[in-house]
């Protein structure tokens, strides 16, 4: 595990960027609740000719969460829509009434999915229409338009530490709470403080994923508009309309496609940062991608236990890894066949598990039994092998024997 020799690191760090940044320490029910006000005339979300302003966002969401206040299902809510807009406002309403949701990843099976549910202890689905996709299996499905009472401010959620979102991952099922859901939007819009300016851009139905959670948050708490396109949309019908630029988060597999493919979507060449959220890959990957993009490409790490971990900053894009960790985010050495953190220091090692320390990281698995050994000190262990090398550029390695990246392994 350790190299022959090593130098002192020299530690690249962005200018102007600071290490640590506060957190709020609020819900986000009330924290969203002063930022839409305050943005009210301006576009929140934005889907095919639907816009949304801070304000009409602001009514359906309260509407929508009075009735889950009203509702007499006591436990998590599912969210299961296939639009992302139904799904944003009965999320946002989840949050405001202090119920917890769960967004399903969107590459969930249906037996995947079933499993997820159950280990969440799910208590009714909530849908903007159609028939109850687990109505079977014992579930009450509720449809938006069912929802109904007046909202409760002073019965929403008191404290930033309560549980909020759940999510799927490879580990089991993770539990977040507002504190945790403002610490990634928090650590994206420190490190590049541009993206608090700028539009997001999510091209997938599901939100049950911290690249798109971290996405819409920061853009909401920084009065910016959401935009549900997809990827070969006219980006340039998309900067008039939102006479400001804009970024995205693509997966890994929507890059291949676009590789498959030879070209880059319009969406893709049209935005200002162009973000993939990637396990390990080689340089060739990404010079071909920027290549068919035309652009520089920012590669982006991270876990549903964790949200975004590691990214390239505007500064600097080192072509043969990740970047660096995230304001907020420390990665600490561990050994991999023991978990214990390692007495030498990353630029004197090959290769080491990353254990990581982030205000972002999850409350723990919903089941409890998963959460025994799954942090080393105050690290959370995420089974992922990286290096780490003397200015301080992280690159990440396969590792069959873990089963590959990801906490849980």
């Amino acid at each position: 595990m350790s190299k022959v020799g090593g130098a002192l690191p020299s530690w690249y760090w962005p200018v102007g960027i600071p290490r640590r940044v506060p957190v709020v320490q609020q819900p986000l029910s009330k924290v969203l609740r002063q930022r839409l006000t305050a943005a009210a005339a301006k576009p929140a979300v934005v889907r095919d000719d639907l816009t949304l302003s801070g304000a009409e966002l602001l009514e359906q969401v309260q509407g929508a969460a009075g009735g889950l206040q009203a509702s007499a299902c006591k436990g998590p809510f599912a969210v299961l829509d296939p639009d992302p807009l139904e799904s944003l406002v009965l999320l946002l309403a989840g949050l405001f009434a202090g119920r917890q949701i769960f967004l399903p990843e969107g590459d969930d099976r249906a037996e995947q999915l079933a499993s997820r549910i159950a280990e969440a202890r799910i208590a009714a689905t909530l849908t903007s229409g159609g028939p109850g996709q687990f109505a079977a299996a014992g579930l009450e499905t509720i449809r938006r338009t069912e929802l109904s009472g007046a909202y409760n401010g002073a019965a929403g959620p008191k404290r930033a530490v309560e549980p909020a979102v759940l999510l799927s991952s490879r580990g089991g099922v993770v539990s977040h709470s507002h504190f945790s859901l403002s610490a990634m939007a928090a650590s994206m819009a420190a490190f590049i403080p541009e993206l608090r300016e700028m539009a997001f851009v999510w091209s997938e139905p599901a939100l049950g994923s911290w690249e798109a959670l971290t996405g819409i948050l920061l853009a909401l708490l920084h009065g910016m508009p959401i935009v549900f396109a997809g990827l070969d949309d006219s980006s340039e019908e998309w900067s008039r309309r939102l006479g400001r630029s804009f970024y995205l988060i693509m997966r890994r597999r929507r890059a291949d496609a676009m590789l498959v493919r030879g070209r880059a979507a319009s969406m893709v060449a049209g935005a200002k940062y162009v973000f993939v959220s990637t396990g390990c890959f080689d340089s060739r990957w990404r010079t071909r991608l920027e290549n068919d993009c035309g652009r520089p490409i920012f590669t982006l790490w991270g876990l549903p236990e964790l949200g975004p971990v590691v990214a390239p900053h505007p500064t600097w894009l080192p072509p043969h890894g990740h970047g660096f960790p995230l304001v907020n985010v420390s990665l600490v050495p561990l050994d991999p066949g023991s978990g214990r953190v390692s007495i030498v220091p990353w630029e004197m090692l090959e290769q080491a598990e990353m254990g990581v320390e982030a205000l972002s990281a999850m409350l723990g698995y919903a089941e409890a039994e998963r959460n025994v050994g799954i942090k080393s000190g105050t690290a959370l262990r995420t089974r992922q092998i990286a290096s780490m090398d003397h200015v301080g550029v992280v690159v990440l390695h396969h590792d069959e024997s873990a089963g590959g990246d990801g906490a849980g392994g």
